[in-house]
């Protein structure tokens, strides 16, 4: 029997600590500070970076949240712990893909089934209405591509120095899940 991470012993009912739900314009403060935490602390691990992103208001992070899907995971207290992005394409030959984008859990809840979480909120809100998902992830990034594969992504590429920071060039590799016909 496999055991939830939200259970204390093999037997316990687990109880999820967070409470997982679509952001909108009123975490704009919440989602700015851990976007900007994710993008100083990871800057390998996302197309933007934090200099860009530092210079945008907390009203354009609140039209982001408005206009886009973020999805957070909040601890008991309130504190934003973790959040996901799903954008949709635009194009009419292409509308039915969705990306993931921004995944981040905080340093202090990783290995508790947060990212889990997100990830399964996300392809829930999806999926009825995408036929795929798709995202990128640096290929040293081992915790995070094994996630994405034990909910079914599948590596389909690999694209060579896809980010630089600073001198060094990272590799992303490129993964789809087939969420069904729509």
């Amino acid at each position: 029997m496999v055991r939830s991470p939200f259970q204390e012993k093999e037997g316990d009912i687990p109880v999820c600590p967070y409470k997982i739900r679509r952001l909108d314009r009123n975490d704009a403060s919440s989602f700015r500070e851990i976007r900007l935490e994710a993008l100083a602390n990871h800057p390998e691990a996302f197309g933007a970076s934090w200099e860009e992103e530092q210079s945008q208001s907390e009203a354009q992070f609140a039209d982001r949240l408005e206009n886009g899907l973020v999805i957070g995971g909040l601890s008991d207290d309130g504190m934003l712990a973790g959040t996901i992005g799903v954008s949709k394409s635009k194009g009419i030959k292409t509308q039915h893909i969705g990306s993931i984008w921004g995944m981040y859990v905080r340093q202090t809840v990783r290995g508790t089934g947060l990212s889990r979480l997100l990830l399964s909120a996300a392809i829930d809100e999806v999926g009825t209405i995408l036929r795929s998902l798709r995202l990128s992830v640096v290929s040293s990034n081992v915790p995070a591509i094994r996630l994405y594969k034990s909910v079914g992504f599948e590596e389909w590429a690999v694209e060579i120095e896809a980010l630089k920071v600073g001198d060094t060039y990272y590799d992303e590799i490129l993964m789809r899940l087939e969420l069904g016909p729509r």
